[in-house]
Protein backbone atom coordinates (compact mmCIF):
# COMPACT_ATOMS: atom_id res chain seq x y z
CA UNK A 1 0.00 0.00 0.00
CA UNK A 2 3.09 2.54 0.71
CA UNK A 3 4.33 1.83 -2.50
CA UNK A 4 1.35 2.69 -4.38
CA UNK A 5 0.73 6.12 -2.76
CA UNK A 6 4.63 6.26 -3.85
CA UNK A 7 3.92 5.91 -7.13
CA UNK A 8 0.52 7.87 -7.00
CA UNK A 9 3.24 11.07 -5.92
CA UNK A 10 5.16 9.91 -8.78
CA UNK A 11 2.36 9.93 -11.50
CA UNK A 12 1.81 13.53 -10.35
CA UNK A 13 5.79 14.70 -10.37
CA UNK A 14 6.40 12.94 -13.56
CA UNK A 15 3.23 14.28 -15.32
CA UNK A 16 3.29 18.29 -14.03
CA UNK A 17 6.87 18.36 -16.32
CA UNK A 18 4.62 17.71 -19.08
CA UNK A 19 2.32 20.74 -18.44
CA UNK A 20 4.05 23.03 -21.12
CA UNK A 21 3.34 20.06 -23.51
CA UNK A 22 -0.36 20.27 -23.81
CA UNK A 23 -0.57 21.40 -27.20
CA UNK A 24 -2.08 19.46 -29.96
CA UNK A 25 1.39 17.89 -31.78
CA UNK A 26 2.85 16.21 -28.33
CA UNK A 27 -0.63 15.50 -26.09
CA UNK A 28 -1.55 12.27 -27.72
CA UNK A 29 1.94 10.53 -27.97
CA UNK A 30 2.79 11.87 -24.08
CA UNK A 31 -0.25 10.71 -22.79
CA UNK A 32 -0.19 7.35 -24.38
CA UNK A 33 3.49 6.66 -23.58
CA UNK A 34 2.88 7.44 -19.90
CA UNK A 35 -0.28 5.38 -20.07
CA UNK A 36 1.83 2.52 -20.90
CA UNK A 37 4.03 3.74 -18.00
CA UNK A 38 1.24 3.57 -15.71
CA UNK A 39 -0.57 0.73 -16.33
CA UNK A 40 1.49 -1.52 -13.79
CA UNK A 41 0.53 1.04 -11.04
CA UNK A 42 -3.82 0.75 -12.27
CA UNK A 43 -3.15 -2.95 -12.51
CA UNK A 44 -1.79 -2.91 -8.91
CA UNK A 45 -5.02 -0.18 -7.79
CA UNK A 46 -7.61 -2.82 -9.52
CA UNK A 47 -6.16 -5.65 -8.20
CA UNK A 48 -5.71 -4.65 -4.59
CA UNK A 49 -9.77 -2.81 -4.55
CA UNK A 50 -10.74 -6.31 -5.98
CA UNK A 51 -9.04 -8.42 -3.33
CA UNK A 52 -10.98 -6.25 -0.62
CA UNK A 53 -13.89 -6.80 1.05
CA UNK A 54 -16.68 -4.57 0.40
CA UNK A 55 -16.43 -2.17 3.45
CA UNK A 56 -12.45 -2.53 3.51
CA UNK A 57 -12.71 -1.94 -0.20
CA UNK A 58 -14.55 1.08 0.39
CA UNK A 59 -12.35 2.83 2.96
CA UNK A 60 -9.05 1.90 0.27
CA UNK A 61 -10.96 3.88 -2.68
CA UNK A 62 -11.17 6.73 0.04
CA UNK A 63 -7.47 6.32 1.04
CA UNK A 64 -6.27 6.41 -2.77
CA UNK A 65 -8.38 9.24 -3.61
CA UNK A 66 -6.34 11.19 -0.99
CA UNK A 67 -3.17 10.50 -1.67
CA UNK A 68 -2.06 13.05 -4.32
CA UNK A 69 -4.41 16.16 -3.38
CA UNK A 70 -2.66 15.77 0.39
CA UNK A 71 0.51 15.75 -1.45
CA UNK A 72 -0.07 18.29 -3.82
CA UNK A 73 -1.20 20.17 -1.31
CA UNK A 74 1.46 19.99 1.05
CA UNK A 75 3.86 21.40 -1.71
CA UNK A 76 1.45 24.32 -2.12
CA UNK A 77 1.88 25.27 0.92
CA UNK A 78 5.70 25.08 0.89
CA UNK A 79 5.61 27.89 -2.36
CA UNK A 80 6.68 30.73 -1.68
CA UNK A 81 3.68 33.50 -2.44
CA UNK A 82 4.55 35.29 -5.61
CA UNK A 83 5.23 31.45 -6.63
CA UNK A 84 1.65 30.08 -5.86
CA UNK A 85 -0.94 31.59 -8.17
CA UNK A 86 1.61 30.24 -11.30
CA UNK A 87 1.80 26.63 -10.06
CA UNK A 88 -1.86 26.82 -9.16
CA UNK A 89 -2.38 27.04 -12.79
CA UNK A 90 0.48 24.40 -13.44
CA UNK A 91 -1.39 21.84 -10.81
CA UNK A 92 -4.82 21.83 -12.27
CA UNK A 93 -3.59 21.55 -15.57
CA UNK A 94 -1.78 18.46 -14.49
CA UNK A 95 -4.59 17.40 -12.99
CA UNK A 96 -7.34 17.56 -15.57
CA UNK A 97 -4.61 16.92 -18.66
CA UNK A 98 -2.88 13.95 -17.79
CA UNK A 99 -3.64 12.98 -13.99
CA UNK A 100 -7.22 12.24 -13.75
CA UNK A 101 -7.33 11.13 -17.70
CA UNK A 102 -4.60 8.66 -16.77
CA UNK A 103 -6.35 7.32 -13.69
CA UNK A 104 -9.42 6.41 -15.76
CA UNK A 105 -7.71 5.53 -19.20
CA UNK A 106 -7.76 1.71 -18.35
CA UNK A 107 -11.77 2.07 -17.29
CA UNK A 108 -11.74 -0.51 -14.69
CA UNK A 109 -14.47 0.84 -12.19
CA UNK A 110 -12.42 0.93 -8.78
CA UNK A 111 -9.85 3.20 -10.84
CA UNK A 112 -12.30 5.21 -12.40
CA UNK A 113 -14.14 6.05 -8.73
CA UNK A 114 -10.73 6.42 -7.63
CA UNK A 115 -10.13 9.50 -10.12
CA UNK A 116 -13.38 10.88 -9.55
CA UNK A 117 -12.93 10.98 -5.76
CA UNK A 118 -9.71 12.24 -6.50
CA UNK A 119 -11.35 15.40 -8.23
CA UNK A 120 -13.51 15.71 -5.13
CA UNK A 121 -10.94 16.13 -2.51
CA UNK A 122 -8.80 18.63 -4.77
CA UNK A 123 -11.57 21.08 -4.47
CA UNK A 124 -12.27 20.17 -1.26
CA UNK A 125 -9.12 20.54 0.78
CA UNK A 126 -8.47 23.30 -1.73
CA UNK A 127 -5.37 22.57 -3.68
CA UNK A 128 -5.28 25.63 -5.56
CA UNK A 129 -7.65 28.45 -5.80
CA UNK A 130 -9.09 26.98 -8.78
CA UNK A 131 -11.91 24.46 -9.17
CA UNK A 132 -11.03 21.01 -11.28
CA UNK A 133 -13.37 19.18 -12.93
CA UNK A 134 -13.46 15.46 -14.03
CA UNK A 135 -12.41 14.89 -16.98
CA UNK A 136 -10.95 11.92 -19.92
CA UNK A 137 -8.31 11.70 -22.37
CA UNK A 138 -11.13 10.95 -25.39
CA UNK A 139 -12.90 14.08 -23.99
CA UNK A 140 -9.31 16.17 -24.20
CA UNK A 141 -8.14 14.77 -27.35
CA UNK A 142 -11.37 15.15 -29.28
CA UNK A 143 -11.08 19.05 -27.92
CA UNK A 144 -8.47 19.52 -29.99
CA UNK A 145 -9.88 18.50 -33.64
CA UNK A 146 -12.51 21.16 -33.08
CA UNK A 147 -13.09 24.31 -35.00
CA UNK A 148 -11.53 27.51 -35.02
CA UNK A 149 -14.49 28.63 -32.96
CA UNK A 150 -13.06 26.74 -29.43
CA UNK A 151 -12.76 29.46 -27.28
CA UNK A 152 -15.83 31.00 -28.77
CA UNK A 153 -17.88 27.45 -28.57
CA UNK A 154 -16.54 28.05 -24.72
CA UNK A 155 -18.25 31.59 -24.77
CA UNK A 156 -21.63 30.91 -26.59
CA UNK A 157 -22.15 28.10 -24.72
CA UNK A 158 -21.61 30.38 -21.15
CA UNK A 159 -24.03 32.47 -22.90
CA UNK A 160 -26.46 29.73 -23.42
CA UNK A 161 -26.65 29.98 -27.36
CA UNK A 162 -26.45 26.65 -29.44
CA UNK A 163 -24.14 25.33 -31.15
CA UNK A 164 -25.51 26.18 -34.50
CA UNK A 165 -25.72 30.24 -33.65
CA UNK A 166 -24.95 33.47 -35.55
CA UNK A 167 -21.79 33.93 -33.64
CA UNK A 168 -20.50 30.72 -34.38
CA UNK A 169 -21.55 29.88 -37.61
CA UNK A 170 -20.68 33.50 -39.08
CA UNK A 171 -16.87 33.22 -37.27
CA UNK A 172 -16.92 28.90 -39.08
CA UNK A 173 -17.90 30.63 -42.47
CA UNK A 174 -14.94 33.70 -41.87
CA UNK A 175 -12.21 30.86 -41.01
CA UNK A 176 -13.34 28.27 -43.89
CA UNK A 177 -13.70 31.22 -46.98
CA UNK A 178 -10.99 33.70 -45.86
CA UNK A 179 -8.27 32.30 -43.08
CA UNK A 180 -7.77 28.95 -44.78
CA UNK A 181 -7.19 30.60 -48.08
CA UNK A 182 -3.47 32.12 -47.21
CA UNK A 183 -1.03 30.62 -45.81
CA UNK A 184 -0.64 32.85 -43.04
CA UNK A 185 -4.36 32.35 -42.24
CA UNK A 186 -3.70 28.61 -42.39
CA UNK A 187 -0.81 29.30 -40.26
CA UNK A 188 -2.73 31.48 -37.43
CA UNK A 189 -5.62 28.35 -37.33
CA UNK A 190 -2.63 26.11 -37.19
CA UNK A 191 -1.28 27.90 -33.73
CA UNK A 192 -4.58 28.84 -32.28
CA UNK A 193 -5.65 24.71 -32.43
CA UNK A 194 -2.40 24.08 -30.44
CA UNK A 195 -3.38 25.97 -27.48
CA UNK A 196 -6.97 27.23 -27.57
CA UNK A 197 -7.98 23.88 -25.48
CA UNK A 198 -5.56 24.61 -22.92
CA UNK A 199 -6.80 28.44 -22.56
CA UNK A 200 -10.79 27.12 -22.73
CA UNK A 201 -9.68 24.77 -19.72
CA UNK A 202 -7.97 27.17 -17.67
CA UNK A 203 -11.13 29.40 -17.93
CA UNK A 204 -13.16 26.86 -17.01
CA UNK A 205 -11.29 26.36 -13.67
CA UNK A 206 -11.74 30.03 -12.99
CA UNK A 207 -14.49 30.77 -9.96
CA UNK A 208 -15.16 33.99 -11.96
CA UNK A 209 -15.33 32.06 -15.43
CA UNK A 210 -19.22 33.62 -15.89
CA UNK A 211 -17.64 37.52 -15.48
CA UNK A 212 -14.35 36.22 -17.87
CA UNK A 213 -16.83 35.07 -20.76
CA UNK A 214 -18.92 37.91 -20.42
CA UNK A 215 -16.11 39.85 -21.07
CA UNK A 216 -14.40 38.44 -23.70
CA UNK A 217 -18.20 38.02 -25.59
CA UNK A 218 -18.56 41.98 -25.28
CA UNK A 219 -14.93 43.23 -26.01
CA UNK A 220 -13.85 40.43 -28.82
CA UNK A 221 -16.87 38.47 -30.06
CA UNK A 222 -19.26 41.00 -30.58
CA UNK A 223 -17.05 43.31 -32.19
CA UNK A 224 -15.49 40.23 -34.59
CA UNK A 225 -19.00 39.79 -35.95
CA UNK A 226 -19.78 43.39 -37.06
CA UNK A 227 -16.26 43.79 -38.44
CA UNK A 228 -17.19 40.22 -40.48
CA UNK A 229 -20.73 41.96 -41.12
CA UNK A 230 -18.75 44.91 -42.63
CA UNK A 231 -16.26 43.29 -44.28
CA UNK A 232 -13.76 44.57 -42.24
CA UNK A 233 -11.89 41.05 -42.41
CA UNK A 234 -8.36 41.65 -41.77
CA UNK A 235 -9.11 44.32 -38.63
CA UNK A 236 -11.44 41.12 -37.11
CA UNK A 237 -8.16 38.66 -37.67
CA UNK A 238 -6.14 40.85 -35.59
CA UNK A 239 -9.04 41.96 -33.26
CA UNK A 240 -9.44 37.67 -32.45
CA UNK A 241 -5.37 36.97 -32.05
CA UNK A 242 -5.48 40.24 -29.64
CA UNK A 243 -7.98 38.33 -27.71
CA UNK A 244 -5.74 35.03 -28.08
CA UNK A 245 -2.49 36.38 -26.82
CA UNK A 246 -3.87 38.22 -24.56
CA UNK A 247 -5.30 34.99 -23.21
CA UNK A 248 -1.92 33.04 -23.57
CA UNK A 249 0.20 35.82 -21.63
CA UNK A 250 -2.37 36.07 -18.64
CA UNK A 251 -3.08 32.29 -18.59
CA UNK A 252 0.23 30.93 -19.66
CA UNK A 253 3.11 33.10 -19.46
CA UNK A 254 2.07 35.22 -16.25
Amino acid sequence: MDEIKKQLEALFEDMLLYVKSFKQKTYSGIFEDKSEKYKPLLKNIETLCHEAGEEEKEALIEELACVIPEYACEKMQKLPKGKKERMAIDYNMNMAVYVVPLLKYPGTVNCVEIAKRTVKFWNKKPVTNLRLSDSSYQEIAGGFRKSLCYITTAVCENQNKPDDCYELEMLRNYRDTYLMQTDEGRSLVKDYYETAPGLVLIMNMQKEKDEIYDRLYRTYLTPCIHMIETGENEACKRHYMDMVNGLKKQYFYS
